[in-house]
């Protein structure tokens, strides 16, 4: 893939863990393929009380990635990703890096053709990442 590409992330850094939830990632860690930059970004939608998940992937659409790494995903951010012609990744719980040297490679897996997760009107019922 060519491109952007957004890693749901707990920290600002390739070091930091992998986050379980897409609306509750504290950043997303973009990589573009084509220079090999890095750029972090703080999720400010993370603490919207409802609507978050949209409100994700309207954030990464306003940087233009191609391709979103990520554990769970709601049905509705799921959808607003795929309108605009990003594909959606699964990811492990694993480090960032290993996430960016399976993009480097050439090895993630075949995008999601559906949701993760159920819709829960922004809610995680105290969920811990």
């Amino acid at each position: 893939m060519e491109g952007k590409i957004a890693i749901a992330a707990l920290g600002d850094s390739p070091e930091a863990a992998f986050s379980r939830h897409f609306a509750t990632a504290t950043h997303f860690l973009i990589y573009d393929t084509t220079s090999g930059e890095l750029e972090v970004v703080v999720n400010t939608a993370r603490d919207l009380p409802a609507g978050r998940g949209v409100a994700v992937a309207d954030l990464l659409i306003g940087k233009g990635v191609k391709g979103v790494v990520v554990e769970l995903i709601g049905p509705r951010p799921f959808a607003r990703l795929q309108e605009a012609g990003i594909k959606v990744y699964p990811g492990p719980r694993i480090k960032v890096q290993e996430v960016l040297n399976a993009i480097k490679a050439e090895q993630l897996a075949p995008p999601l053709e559906a949701p993760t997760e159920a819709s829960h009107a922004g809610e995680h019922g105290g969920c811990q990442e």
